[in-house]
């Protein structure tokens, strides 16, 4: 799991954002578009902090604030990100995840709903703290305040999809998210309906904590796609896809065998190279990937699209390098997007693993030999082929 120095990344993001202190730290009620984002939080679970996300204005172009898309679209800076996250106000109470009872936690399930901007009128008990938190997985919260009531200004709109399914409550949650995604629903939109507990079986619905909704939306789609993977013929060639962006530096081998997946992580801290991986077999993995965590589950979903793209099934490698210019964990989403965008660009070939491996090597710039982390080449190496034996 990547380190960062806690003291060091809040003092950017107070540098990066305190354009926006003045106005945040001054406003206690005020109607505001909100993209449309909600947020769960996970401490002190089973009673958790539940919100909406908003300026505290009203904003035709909100949908930027978290749009996770089109920051990759855009080619968003950190600076740019940091912008956006600062202007959103968090508006919360505290909640049992097992309750759906009140005026607030419904409104928050409309914000989750919505498929455009929504303006909220919010009134707080507090003027918000302009200050942020921050992890590998979620998008940057920050300026919380203690909200005392919230009501939005007209009716959400809402596809007729999603409706259906939030108000379906014998669809299984694994079944409603295949549905999302093959409405074509963005996956953050997923997470964020997942979050507000608005799919599943009625006896099994609860908010989930943000943080826990990202990763399990990603790891539901991907074995979804798996399923179809498998079936899938073996490609016919080694591929080498790269990609880069906002300090992040992946490249991702596509070898051709059965279905197997490692994500292995490369970082610089404090002077000293850091290596995390985790493998998954073919017939998949029962326990969490404690070493790389929800990058894992993200890689594979964008690695699983491209497959079944091409009506393929491989081998994959994926070698995620953390470039020092990560100065400040801006959500996983970012390694989705950019190793969905990888696949929209020229890849190279090869006759070889070990070319393969060799170019890899060559291109990632941490010092230290990330090939000894790998379960996956291990085994590669020692198993064989049959048709090897023909050749």
């Amino acid at each position: 799991m990547m380190a960062y120095n806690p003291d060091s990344i809040k003092q950017k993001i107070l540098e990066k954002a305190k354009f926006w202190k003045s106005s945040i730290e001054a406003t206690k009620n005020f109607t505001g578009t909100s993209p449309p984002s909600i947020f769960v939080g996970k401490a002190f679970f089973p009673k958790v902090y539940v919100g909406i996300l908003s300026p505290p204005s009203q904003q035709a172009t909100a949908d930027l604030l978290d749009s996770p898309e089109k920051w990759y679209q855009d080619k968003a800076s950190i600076d740019q990100i940091v912008g956006y996250r600062g202007q959103l106000i968090y508006s919360r109470f505290k909640s049992d995840v097992h309750s759906f009872k009140g005026k607030l936690l419904e409104t928050v399930q409309e914000v989750a709903m919505s498929k455009k901007p929504a303006d909220v009128e919010i009134e707080l008990r507090k003027n918000p703290k302009f200050q942020f938190s921050f992890n590998p997985i979620t998008t940057i919260i920050g300026n919380p305040a203690p909200m005392l009531r919230a009501r939005l200004t007209e009716n959400p709109s809402v596809e007729r999809k999603v409706d259906y399914l939030v108000s379906d409550i014998d669809v299984k949650a694994v079944s409603a998210v295949k549905e999302l995604y093959s409405s074509k629903l963005p996956v953050s939109r997923i997470q964020k309906i997942f979050s507000a507990g608005l799919l599943g079986i009625q006896t099994e619905r609860k908010f989930v904590p943000t943080r826990w909704s990202i990763t399990a939306v990603d790891d539901i789609i991907g074995k979804i796609l798996l399923t179809k993977v498998r079936e899938h013929q073996e490609l016919g060639e080694f591929r080498l896809f790269s990609n880069e962006y906002l300090g992040n530096h992946y490249e991702i081998l596509l070898i051709p065998r059965e279905y197997q997946y490692e994500l292995i992580e490369c970082w610089t801290a404090f002077g000293k190279v850091e290596f995390y991986s985790d493998y998954e077999p073919y017939w998949g993995r029962k326990d969490y990937a404690i070493n790389t965590h929800g990058a894992f589950y993200s890689g594979r979903l964008a690695v699983m699209e491209y497959l079944n793209r091409i009506k393929r099934q491989a081998t994959i490698l994926i070698v995620r390098e953390i470039l020092p210019s990560y100065e400040i964990p801006l959500g996983i989403w970012q390694m989705r997007e950019t190793v969905r965008g990888a696949f929209t660009q020229p890849y190279e070939r090869f006759d070889s693993l070990g070319q393969a491996v060799k170019r890899i090597s060559g291109k990632v710039t941490v010092k230290g030999n990330w090939q000894f982390k790998s379960k996956l080449l291990k085994k590669l190496k020692e198993q064989r082929k049959i048709s090897e034996f023909y050749k």
